[in-house]
C-alpha cells in the first residue's frame, strides 16, 4: 500500500549542481524574460513523497487509512515525536496480526477509528477490509462476472490500468471473490518489465499491467489471455 504527497520545494527552479556557463547578451535578455515570467507566475514546484507499507496481510483499506492518519497527524500537530517511518515500522514489525475471527485491533487517529480484522478460517466469509466498490467502478457488471468466471476456469488472465495503484487493489478483490476458492496460480498483480515473457506460459496467471507499458508487452501475451 503507497500513499504518495506532493510537497513543495524550491520555487526558482534552479538546480545547485547546475555549472556557471558564460552567456551572450541575447542569451541574458532570454534568461531575465524568462525570470520575470516565472516571478510573475509565482510557480511552485512540488516533489513526490512517497510512503510505503509492505505486508502479506490484505488490508489495504485500513495500511491506506493508517498512512493517511499518520501523514495527517505528523503535519496537523506536534503530537509526533518520532520520523513518519518509524510508525511504519512499528505496525509493520511490532504489531501481532490479529488471529482469524478471534480479535480486532482498533487504532484510533485524530478523528478515525482504523480496524484490522480477519474472519474466522471456518465460516464461509471472504475479507470483508478490500473496497469492493473500487472494483465496479473500473469494469462493469459483465466484465466482473466474466473475469471471475475466467478465474474460476483458471485461465490467464491479464489486467491493464492506467493507475498502477489500482492493479493490486482490484486482484486482490477478485481473488476474494473466488472465496472459498483459492487461486493458486501465478500471482503477479503488478508485472515488471523484465518479465513480461511470462505472459506467453502454458499455465493460468493472474497478472497486471500498466497502460503507458503495454506496447512492451504485446509481443508476449499469448492467444488465451
Amino acid at each position: 500500500t503507497c500513499l504518495t504527497i506532493w510537497e513543495e520545494c524550491g520555487s526558482d527552479g534552479s538546480s545547485k549542481g547546475e555549472k556557471k556557463k558564460t552567456l551572450s547578451p541575447r542569451n541574458i535578455v532570454k534568461r531575465r524574460s524568462a525570470a520575470a515570467a516565472a516571478t510573475s507566475k509565482k510557480e511552485k514546484t512540488y516533489l513526490p513523497r512517497v510512503l510505503c507499507l509492505l505486508s502479506t496481510w490484505p488490508y489495504l483499506t485500513a495500511f491506506r487509512e493508517y498512512l493517511a492518519q499518520l501523514w495527517r497527524l505528523a503535519t496537523t500537530t506536534d503530537q509526533m515525536s518520532a520520523p513518519v517511518e518509524r510508525y511504519v515500522l512499528n505496525i509493520c514489525s511490532e504489531v501481532p496480526a490479529p488471529p482469524p475471527g478471534a480479535f480486532e485491533l482498533r487504532m484510533d487517529i485524530l478523528d478515525s477509528a482504523i480496524r484490522f480484522w480477519a474472519p474466522p478460517a471456518n465460516q464461509p466469509i471472504p475479507y470483508v477490509a478490500l473496497p469492493f466498490n473500487v472494483l465496479f467502478q473500473c469494469l462493469d457488471l459483465s466484465n466482473v462476472l466474466f473475469v471471475w468466471y475466467s478465474l474460476a476456469l483458471e485461465r490467464r488472465i491479464l489486467l491493464v490500468s492506467s493507475q498502477a495503484s489500482l492493479l493490486t487493489v482490484c486482484s486482490e478483490i477478485l481473488c476474494s471473490l473466488l472465496f472459498p476458492m483459492q487461486w493458486s496460480h501465478l500471482y503477479i498483480p503488478l508485472l515488471p518489465q523484465s518479465l513480461s515473457q511470462i505472459l506467453d506460459a502454458p499455465f493460468p496467471y493472474l497478472c497486471g499491467v500498466c497502460t503507458e507499458n503495454i506496447s512492451a508487452f504485446m509481443n508476449d501475451i499469448g492467444d488465451e489471455t
